[in-house]
């Protein structure tokens, strides 16, 4: 009867265990807040003065790329940046690009499709495409004279 007792003891200790490594193992799987993916890929500092806005998710075969606005603006001087920035799966940082969006009729304005991701502004259509590898990097992007960058 007290070997029964211990072995029993012993398979509960294993389930327990087992339980716990799957708890965490799920925890570390979870998508990490996109402020804190930003702010590995911020070299200037400028992310504590930045408004985060999502605009949508592209879906491409297995992966899923989190579509980002930010507005960066300088408290001393008022002067700013914005941009789009890629996270892919909810943890990878896939680059940005300077882009001004708003609400005018000259303004940018996004339009997602299943792949790729259109900047209609002034007249002109920006594109970024998207397939297993993430996106395009376009050497000019969204009429600002620079296209894809590894920094926000």
């Amino acid at each position: 009867m007290r070997q029964s007792a211990n072995f029993s003891a012993i398979v509960a200790m294993v389930f327990l265990a087992s339980v716990s490594a799957s708890a965490t193992a799920a925890a570390d799987t979870r998508p990490a807040s996109p402020r804190s993916v930003f702010a590995k890929h911020d070299p200037q500092g400028r992310l504590p003065n930045t408004t985060i806005r999502r605009l949508g998710t592209i879906r491409v075969l297995n992966s899923a790329y989190g579509i980002y606005y930010l507005v960066f603006a300088n408290p001393v001087s008022l002067h700013g940046q914005q941009r789009i920035a890629i996270i892919k799966n909810g943890s990878k940082f896939m680059g940005s690009y300077p882009c001004t969006l708003g609400r005018g009729a000259d303004d940018g304005r996004v339009v997602l499709g299943s792949d790729r991701l259109t900047v209609m502004r002034n007249g002109m259509a920006s594109t970024i495409r998207f397939n297993e590898q993430g996106p395009t990097r376009n050497e000019y992007f969204c009429d600002e004279g620079s296209g894809w960058e590894d920094g926000i």
